[in-house]
């Protein structure tokens, strides 16, 4: 078999991608590829399913009966409709930890205020090198939130 010439051995876009013996161009059965058989017969390790993964699966399968309140038996019922079900009787029958998730859930955490002494402002310290820096960092700040601009 003669030998091609370098330019007989680039792609369409003039480079040697794609060009490699096991690339996709060449994977014809004149170059020894074998259709059906892994270029990694044992392959890799497995990979597991996360327990959230499997979980997530689960929720939408139908739920057992057995698992159920016997007020349920018979109804169709997914895993997550079967718990969001839960939920609400705890949360109505005045248990906190489910009336805090459900309201969570519906109407998000609350926000925890931050305040600085006295629940008045939060108030920042900047030191720095020289009265220029500190004029400039005044400047950028301004001076609502800054209590004391220092020299260093």
């Amino acid at each position: 078999m003669a030998e091609e010439s370098v330019e007989g051995q680039l792609n369409s876009n003039g480079n040697r991608r794609g060009m490699h013996p096991n690339s996709r161009k060449n994977l014809n059965p004149e170059n020894g590829f074998k259709p059906g058989k892994s270029g990694n017969p044992k392959g890799g390790p497995r990979k597991e399913q996360s327990i959230t993964m499997l979980a997530r699966e689960m929720l939408d399968q139908e739920a057992e009966e057995r698992y159920l309140h016997p007020s349920d038996y018979g109804k169709q019922m997914t895993w997550k409709q079967a718990i969001a079900k839960s939920l609400i009787v705890f949360a109505v029958k005045g248990e906190g930890w489910a009336l805090k998730e459900l309201l969570e859930r519906l109407e998000g955490k609350v926000t925890q205020p931050i305040s600085g002494q006295d629940g008045g402002p939060i108030q920042y310290e900047i030191n720095v090198k020289d009265q220029e820096s500190a004029k400039l960092t005044e400047r950028i700040i301004g001076g609502a939130m800054v209590s004391n601009i220092g020299l260093s």
